[in-house]
């Protein structure tokens, strides 16, 4: 019969058999991998598929296999952040008898039960999985994304194609049944919600996108397990439950990874070490108590986690913020105007990327400014825009911090891809400028006057202010989201401290004091982050 399992909420320490950062053991298979943060749940509605070293050869290993396949929420990292990144799948193996059981960890970052299926760590699990040995499968993140490789939809029944319950059990648990190994289910972790209700999209109920149904992403992964006699471990509601009883948000805070010294750039997606291995805790316990077989491979006398295990990253340095100067450091892939200069700095998709005209141009012809990030043709998306992080393309100009100025241009969108909500464009004031530099770390300050969250449809952003790492929004007054052939009016307006933009026929006001990076002067500029291509002209400074 199947067994739907709340574990005891505890906490915890561990170390899997997949590659973990390198401040721990490495172990025999292994995957990191680098870059996607997410400060706000909403932010992270696209988060980038990361590349990971393929698992092709799982060696000879002691005992019972434990295969665990997933997203990043159980995959393995190797974070230059503060707190590093862990799945909890790197860390079940240090709850087990490593002569009785060896945890083999397939999970990948960015991928969703679908797109997991078209990667070597699925042909290796499949080429291997056999009689006796465990699957455990933890998808959900990013099977809600508004993407056609990732989505499947929540509704539909384990016969329909598309549905989540099918890519499930068709995939994962139809796979281990027939092989005569035993699968287990496991719902997705809540996304970390400060000062907010767990409720919604971080507890993965999800909302309607043009042409991709929202719904309960946990029900289904419940339901499934009933049809087809599979264990559920419900690590939402678990992870719900401990997230609602602790005091407060730095409580909340202390499972997360960091990607900075500032406590504000806690990471509400992805487990740091001690919070990997309190969910890994939850998971060998639950299994301990429903199923006889695996308890026999459970180390005896295990115990939760205590938060002595978190310490900070040893190899973390801390930034070092050097003025632009535009004699020595403009940049050396664009060639401007002074006193206009371009950069793409932040998180926006890695060095190569960064270099390649297809994913990030500028182009300066007849007054007017194209500039695109991602290809033009929108097959690929580079850069975002988060609490945590930020990767842009920058056309700006240098100003004095105590000079008051309007900054106006008109947007012309020649495309847009208005299903993903980390795609953006428009003006930017921001506190520092970094010129052609890959860091997924820069998370400074900044107010925007620009569309954000486009997959809200007519519910997106249309202006918004980064402090602290976290975004302060105003959402848009009514007016239809950009779309191609669409010119809008830009400004934002500087007087003292106070900054009021505009987008179209929405305006807002933020009160924010750039100087926590540079006190001296500010950089206020026209910007595309992820898939938009865009021509700007009347582009003015006064």
């Amino acid at each position: 019969m199947k067994k739907l399992l709340l574990a005891g909420i505890a906490a915890l320490s561990v170390l899997a058999v997949t590659s973990c950062h390198k401040a721990e053991t490495t172990s025999k298979a292994s995957g990191s991998a680098s870059g996607e943060s997410a400060l706000d749940a909403a932010t992270t509605a696209n988060e980038k598929v990361e590349k990971v070293d393929a698992i092709t050869d799982i060696g000879k290993v002691k005992g019972t296999r434990i295969f665990v396949v997933g997203d990043s929420t159980l995959s393995a990292f190797n974070d230059p952040y503060y707190y590093p990144r862990y799945g909890y799948g790197t860390k079940i193996q240090d709850y087990l008898d490593a002569d009785k059981a060896t945890v083999i960890n397939l999970a990948m970052s960015g991928r969703s039960s679908k797109s997991f299926t078209t990667e070597k760590n699925y042909e290796t699990l499949k080429k291997n999985i056999k009689k006796g040995d465990y699957l455990i499968i933890g998808f959900g993140h990013n099977d809600e994304k508004s993407e056609e490789a990732r989505y499947t939809n929540p509704n539909g029944t384990k016969e329909e194609a598309g549905s989540f319950k099918n890519s499930l059990y068709t995939n994962y648990v139809k796979l281990a049944q027939d092989k005569k190994a035993t699968p287990v289910l496991c719902t997705p972790i809540v996304r970390r919600a400060p000062g907010k209700a767990y409720e919604g999209s971080v507890v993965h109920i999800t909302k309607d996108v043009a042409g991709f149904p929202g719904g309960d992403y946990p029900k289904a992964i419940r339901e499934l397990g009933a049809e087809t006699n599979t264990t559920v471990i419900d690590l939402t509601q678990i992870t719900k439950d401990r997230y609602e009883q602790l005091a407060n948000d730095k409580e909340t805070a202390k499972f997360h990874a960091q990607l900075t010294y500032k406590p504000a750039s806690t990471d509400n997606t992805h487990l740091n070490t001690y919070g990997a291995s309190v969910i890994a805790y939850d998971v060998v316990t639950a299994l301990k108590a429903a199923d006889s077989k695996f308890a026999k491979f459970v180390k005896e006398g295990i115990t939760a986690p205590t938060e002595d295990i978190l310490v900070k990253n040893p190899d973390y340095v801390v930034p070092k913020y050097a003025e632009f100067n535009p004699a020595e450091d403009a940049s050396a892939l664009w060639t401007t105007t002074a006193p206009w200069y371009a950069t793409v700095f932040g998180d926006c998709g890695g060095e190569e990327k960064l270099q390649d005209p297809a994913n990030y141009n500028v182009e300066e012809k007849d007054g007017k400014v194209t500039m695109h990030s991602g290809t033009i043709d929108g097959d690929k998306s580079v850069g975002k825009i988060a609490g945590a992080s930020d990767g842009i393309m920058f056309y700006f100009q240098k100003l004095p911090i105590d000079k008051d100025f309007t900054l106006k241009a008109k947007a012309k969108v020649l495309y847009l891809n208005g299903n993903n909500n980390q795609v953006s464009f428009g003006l930017m004031v921001r506190d520092d400028v970094y010129i052609d530099k890959y860091d997924n770390s820069i998370n400074s300050d900044y107010v925007a006057a620009g569309p954000l969250k486009l997959a809200n449809n007519e519910d997106y952003s249309s202006s918004w202010m980064r402090q602290n790492a976290t975004l302060n929004e105003t959402h848009n007054a009514g007016q239809p989201k950009p779309a191609v052939g669409d010119v809008i009016d830009l400004s934002i307006t500087k007087k003292g401290n106070v900054y009021t933009t505009q987008f179209g026929k929405d305006t807002a006001e933020y009160t924010i004091d750039l100087k926590s990076v540079d006190p001296n002067v500010i950089y206020a500029g026209l910007f595309t982050v992820r898939s938009a291509y865009i021509e700007f002209s009347d582009i003015s400074l006064e």
